[in-house]
């Protein structure tokens, strides 16, 4: 890998960074001043074009309050090298932001429909 490629964790542990902060509805520039750093920095941190210290990714774990191994989660190494990992679109972003907003007993309703609306959707295929 060429030196001035972003590693591959680093690039996810930024997507990771930038899905969370997208969820809390919690902007770059917001973000950036909890940290005392530039909203640029953030970005650089999101694209994986810089790497998040140790300091910092605890830092941003308690602003976010998220564990930091959650920025570590699904990583796969032989994918990652191979192929772009793929992010969350908005309105992927937006349903789970709603989702959570419910109460269990309306998740538990919500999966069992959206279970029951793929199961039906496999069967005519």
């Amino acid at each position: 890998m060429h030196s001035k490629s972003p590693h591959p964790i680093d690039i996810h542990v930024g997507q990771r960074l930038k899905q969370q902060r997208t969820l809390q509805g919690i902007s770059q520039e917001s973000l950036a001043k909890q940290l005392g750093i530039t909203f640029q920095q953030i970005q650089k941190y999101e694209n994986g074009t810089n790497r998040i210290s140790a300091s910092k990714l605890y830092e941003l774990s308690q602003i976010l309050k998220t564990p930091i191994q959650f920025f570590f989660e699904n990583y796969q190494k032989t994918s990652q090298l191979t192929e772009k990992p793929t992010e969350l679109t908005t309105k992927e972003l937006t349903f789970i932001k709603n989702f959570r907003q419910l109460n269990p007993t309306q998740q538990q309703a919500f999966t069992n429909l959206i279970s029951k609306l793929t199961n039906e959707k496999q069967r005519k295929s």
